[in-house]
């Protein structure tokens, strides 16, 4: 990379990170709903946000309503906001026309720095609703793209009993988002990496479950969790166009429209002894699909079975997390292949990730000059991720085709690499991030993989996130 080009890049992100500094300053003693009602730090439910310690499950399988109050509602409603600003660096600019630039999101003359302030911001209602009753529901403003939207949402009424002498928590949820309403970081919607670049080039390939549903269909589910040993749950979900759950993709175009119900399935065991905690699963959809966003006509099937399994250890000082998921979707194009949309009859994709943690709580010790003792003060976490990823199917030359940046020459969908993270968390609503992403395959090539002389490597980004939870 010429110096001109590095020696701008640094000055822009010691720029960001002065004017981020501030902001950070100002807004650490902010208070998110969850804290506010519970009357406990982030860090009791929390690890590091948005991954979950064990106490954090139980509030969300619980419905969310654990509070200090005695009343059976809140009041202040439990609000709060979040902000993600961002820079982006890739190692080769994309095509003009590629990324839309507006206040929100400015590409500088390079054309592979792109700053978006903010990447996003979002407006929350976290807690108890009425009683047994509570909600995580978000509200974001996207600023790649302009448009304000309801995000993530899952409100539940959660009870419980006993069940051969044990414990049973059991409850309804209605959702968005199909595993949103999930307790372990291993499922799409909570899964590493837990913020990304909107701007940088992605693999064009992926299973419907992860993510292709998000704020496109809404659904109602049940669950149980027993003994704080076996969870299960079902859910269906239908397209949120008309009717009952058209208000769950409120502020979202509905491109994926599904036909009838969409049934979804979770099946989790877990252990914890002492500061450990183990947990494996599976979970999968069936979804049958209009291509082109048409509603009446033959559908697309796509049935998606994944496992997955998550380790903690949970310190003092020290917390160390890694997780892992595989996804098999079965592709069968009984509406696309009619239409020439897909060269295959059938297809399938293989989706893989695994990703470990590890975070240092800071200390410093100081002279308490009234005193004469040392003392100590938490300087905040430090930590980072190390991840792999990696996507392989059925080549398929009409379904992946040539196109400059997301096509794909050899008609592959396979895609694979790492992502290095480094976190710095000064309170425990505030965190800065420095992630690279590493490409080794890139729609089924190294190198000239679109047809038009990209390489894979030409999308390796660099990305600095500031993230405040306010």
């Amino acid at each position: 990379m010429p110096i001109q080009k590095l020696t701008k890049m640094a000055l822009m992100i010691q720029v960001i990170g002065l004017v981020l500094f501030f902001l950070l300053l100002e807004n650490a003693h902010s208070v998110p709903s969850f804290e506010r009602q519970t009357g406990m730090e982030c860090t009791t439910c929390h690890t590091i946000f948005p991954e979950l310690k064990p106490f954090g499950r139980i509030f969300k399988l619980g419905g969310y309503v654990f509070s200090k109050s005695s009343k059976p509602y809140e009041f202040p409603p439990p609000l709060a906001g979040m902000a993600q600003l961002s820079f982006t660096h890739t190692n080769k600019a994309q095509p003009r026309g590629f990324i839309d630039e507006n206040w929100a999101t400015h590409v500088t003359s390079t054309g592979n720095d792109i700053l978006s302030l903010p990447q996003q911001a979002s407006v929350f209602y976290g807690g108890r609703i009425f009683e047994k009753v509570g909600g995580f529901v978000q509200g974001t403003f996207d600023g790649a793209s302009k448009n304000a939207f309801l995000d993530n949402t899952d409100i539940r009424y959660a009870n419980s009993t006993t069940m051969l002498g044990e414990n049973l928590m059991y409850g309804l949820t209605v959702n968005n988002n199909p595993t949103v309403q999930d307790v372990w970081n291993t499922t799409p919607a909570w899964g590493f990496p837990y913020a990304s670049s909107s701007v940088a080039p992605t693999p064009a390939a992926g299973t419907v479950i992860d993510g292709i549903l998000a704020q496109q269909v809404g659904g109602i589910g049940a669950y149980g969790f027993w003994n704080n040993l076996i969870y299960a749950e079902g859910t269906v979900y239908r397209t949120a166009r008309n009717g009952i759950t058209e208000p769950f993709g409120a502020g979202t175009t509905t491109d994926t429209v599904v036909s009838g119900i969409v049934p979804y399935w979770r099946l989790a065991l877990q252990q914890q002894w002492k500061e450990h905690f183990l947990s494996a699963g599976t979970y999968g959809i069936v979804a049958r699909v209009f291509p082109g966003g048409l509603r009446h006509g033959p559908t697309d099937r796509f049935t998606d079975i994944a496992f997955d399994a998550q380790y903690q250890y949970i310190g003092t000082k020290h917390m160390v997390s890694a997780h892992a998921t595989w996804i098999h979707e079965k592709q069968d194009w009984n509406a696309s292949f009619a239409l020439g949309n897909t060269g295959n009859r059938s297809d399938s994709l293989k989706t893989f990730r695994i990703n470990a943690t590890y975070y240092y709580r800071g200390e410093i010790g100081f002279m308490d000059m009234g005193s004469g003792s040392m003392k100590m003060s938490h300087m905040g976490f430090i930590g980072g991720s190390l991840g792999y990823f990696s996507t392989t199917g059925r080549k398929d030359t009409v379904l992946y085709s040539p196109g400059p940046v997301n096509g794909s020459r050899t008609g592959s969908p396979n895609s694979n690499g790492f992502i290095l993270e480094l976190d710095y968390l000064p309170w425990h609503k505030a965190k800065v991030s420095l992630q690279y992403t590493i490409y080794n395959k890139f729609n089924g090539a190294y190198s000239n993989y679109d047809g038009s002389g990209r390489n894979a490597s030409d999308n390796n980004t660099l990305y600095l996130l500031v993230w405040l939870m306010l």
